[in-house]
């Protein structure tokens, strides 16, 4: 695979959704690009941020039971 085809398509390489055949590509691109690799690490970084974020902060249990209520959501 070439750098930009690599790049055009590293968000679904991140998110599992490219064929198993076209995971191996980006990543065997990936480790041999000193270009590329950079931007792997930096969306890679960014998506872990998100997941430790969405973790850390939940609604407090009385808020979340309001809006269950004004929504007549169990």
């Amino acid at each position: 695979m070439e750098c930009k085809e690599v790049l055009i398509c590293l968000w679904e390489y991140l998110d599992e959704e490219l064929r198993p055949e076209e995971a191996e590509a980006v990543a065997a691109h990936l480790r041999h690009c000193g270009a590329c690799y950079p931007a792997y690490c930096c969306d890679r970084a960014l998506l872990d941020l998100l997941a430790r974020q969405r973790t850390a902060c939940s609604a407090p249990p009385a808020l979340v039971m309001s809006i269950r209520l004004r929504l007549n959501v169990s």
